[in-house]
């Protein structure tokens, strides 16, 4: 092995081999049986201690946003370093801008007025690579209860695959692209799921196979 084989096994790297793995090959496993379906999602418009507790909670990098209105339309993602600097700058619009959002208002009932302050992409960015972090936030509980629009931040056109389609796709794509994670939509574009890369490698097919093995014989013999 090389240097850079063995540091990525000591950094535990989820590493993607060219070839798709030998168990991908032989059984019919599809992005449903190994994609994770706890997912932590954001609305288009969200409270600002929504966003800031989930940033305290979970340490993803990206999270999908969804049309709850919907059922869970996917409506893009959000980076989470974009998140951490609205966060930082207080780029909140006040409580009372919405009225019934809450109780089940979707994307429609937003209307195409901003519901915030903007913050304009090259200060995101301008602090590259060393972009605030959950930290660096000072929420105040005033400010719990504003609204962060995320419309304007959002990536609209996020990768997705289908639950249906097969691991050998799933895992080309990843390779092909160089991507992080996939949101698992289903045919109504609802998100269902997320499968990263660490999901994708040998160990885990063969768990998910498993998985979806016992669950068959539980479902067809009523086993306990």
């Amino acid at each position: 092995e090389g240097l850079y084989d063995i540091h990525i096994k000591l950094k535990s790297i989820p590493f993607l081999e060219p070839e798709v793995p030998t168990i991908a090959e032989k059984h019919e496993i599809v992005a449903g049986q190994v994609m994770s379906t706890d997912v932590k999602c954001l609305r288009p418009v969200e409270r600002a201690g929504v966003v800031y507790d989930l940033l305290r909670n979970c340490s993803h990098g990206t999270f999908p946003i969804v049309d709850t209105a919907s059922s869970g339309t996917l409506y893009g993602t959000a980076a989470r370093s974009m998140l951490c600097t609205l966060l930082q700058r207080r780029a909140f619009g006040p409580p009372d801008a919405l009225s019934d959002y809450d109780e089940g208002g979707g994307c429609d009932s937003l209307g195409p007025r901003r519901l915030s302050p903007l913050v304009q992409w090259d200060t995101i960015e301008r602090v590259y690579p060393r972009y605030p972090t959950i930290d660096d936030v000072d929420m105040r509980a005033g400010d719990r209860n504003c609204w962060l629009d995320l419309r304007p931040y959002a990536n609209t056109a996020p990768y997705t695959v289908n639950e249906t389609a097969s691991i050998q796709r799933t895992y080309r794509l990843f390779r092909t692209l160089g991507l992080r994670f996939l949101c698992v939509v289903n045919h109504h574009n609802q998100v269902v799921g997320i499968i990263t890369r660490k999901d994708l490698l040998p160990e885990s097919l063969s768990d998910s196979l498993m998985r979806g093995r016992n669950a068959h014989m539980n479902t067809t013999y009523g086993f306990d």
